[in-house]
């Protein structure tokens, strides 16, 4: 079902700009929503653009497991949209969509008006895996800039007395890249005033990721001496402790601090009419990211079963938004220019994890990476995938020592 203006042409000024909802302010969102912007710039303001996104501040998430080592500073890694938005027309709407209304094309909020649009953009991401684990509210996720802040704190109050004899005891669930990453990075941190344990269910570390990576992270968390468990049936988690069966038995490690890392899984769908999904309960869409039943709703990243190579589907990954967001950009512009859409084709550029303070592993196109260099590597690719030229740049003067940054 197109969109009612798509029709009309946007060079002519008597005629209103098609309106561009985007629901989510993430990798998909956020950085379509840049996109789209540089096409204003070929020829007359082409669309309004509206970036509906109830938090304050983007997040970098790749680089969240740095700000706990004091390696990156939050505003590097966590810009505010006002901030990053200031210089492009795209008005960010700080508020919760309670209802998507595709057939009536209105987008319901929590606080504000409705907004009606020509053309909307879903890009909602996804949420950790809720733990079903017998007491696994002792547990503290780790997701965001607030689930950052709430280890810190929880950090601060046992770091005072911790010493080698009497370690702070911590436990991470899931070995997948979050878990790894965090486990690596809370190793440096508190040395030998911490001793760290890895579980997970599956027969090895992240699975999902290349035999060179898996060996490179083994190495990595021996040398810090962090002990990992898999084939693990995670049973409770106690105020003081973890309860899991491996090997035929019953084990009893102690915990002052539980981290939750194990798995995403989409967002619902915010609206009364579910399109159709696939069984992990991904919208079902067309090659060119449209929703099968509607042409005017465009739907990426994690809540979308988007394609990828060899009839597979994309992994769920900010990677595999950061590469739609692009694609759905022009299939916006092409709508209203009535020009060919673009199909989306996701292409696998490798995978970099922190593996520790000053350690990385970066892997693609047969080259890996490691310790320092691997640091460096990492760091720049993700410095150059930055929301803005703005923000790399005052990211930039700050690693090279430079005064006047003005914090936000």
């Amino acid at each position: 079902m197109p969109a009612s203006s798509s029709s009309s042409s946007p060079a002519d000024p008597h005629l209103p700009q098609p309106h561009v909802c985007i629901v989510g302010g993430g990798f998909g969102g956020l950085y379509c929503a840049l996109a789209l912007q540089r096409y204003q710039r070929r020829s007359a303001p082409t669309f309004r653009i509206t970036l509906v996104e109830p938090r304050e501040r983007f997040l970098f998430t790749p680089l969240l497991y740095e700000v706990l080592t004091d390696e990156l500073k939050p505003w590097e890694i966590a810009p505010s949209y006002h901030e990053l938005l200031r210089p492009y027309a795209i008005h960010h709407c700080q508020d919760w969509v309670e209802q998507i209304d595709v057939h009536h094309q209105h987008v319901t909020l929590r606080r504000g008006e409705p907004l009606s649009y020509d053309y909307l953009v879903v890009a909602t991401g996804s949420r950790l895996k809720p733990p079903v684990t017998e007491g696994s509210h002792h547990a503290l996720p780790f997701n965001t800039l607030e689930d950052t802040w709430a280890l810190e704190k929880r950090l601060a109050e046992l770091e005072p007395t911790a010493t080698e004899a009497n370690p702070i005891h911590i436990v991470v669930t899931g070995a997948g890249p979050s878990g790894v990453e965090l486990a690596c990075k809370l190793a440096d941190r508190l040395g030998r005033r911490g001793h760290i344990t890895v579980l997970d269910r599956r027969a090895v570390i992240l699975r999902s990721h290349s035999l060179a990576i898996q060996r490179v992270a083994s190495k990595a968390m021996a040398k810090r001496g962090i002990e990992v468990f898999t084939d693990v049936a995670l049973e409770a988690v106690k105020a003081d402790q973890v309860i899991y069966h491996h090997a035929d038995r019953a084990h009893h490690c102690p915990a002052d601090i539980v981290v939750w890392t194990v798995g995403t899984i989409p967002q619902p769908w915010l609206g009364v009419e579910i399109p159709k999904q696939s069984p992990l309960a991904q919208c079902l869409v067309k090659p060119t990211l449209q929703l099968l039943d509607y042409e005017n709703v465009f739907v990426l990243g994690d809540i979308a079963e988007m394609p990828g190579p060899k009839k597979s589907r994309a992994p769920m990954t900010a990677q595999a938004a950061y590469q739609a967001a692009p694609i759905v950009a022009h299939n916006l512009w092409a709508s209203v220019h009535r020009r060919p859409l673009r199909p989306f084709h996701y292409h696998h550029l490798g995978n970099m994890l922190t593996l520790g303070k000053g350690e990385a592993v970066v892997h693609g196109f047969g080259i890996c990476l490691t310790g320092r260099v691997g640091a460096i590597a990492r760091r720049w690719g993700y410095w150059l995938r930055l929301p803005t030229f703005h923000h790399r740049w005052q990211v930039f003067k700050h690693w090279l020592g430079w005064k006047g940054r003005r914090k936000t």
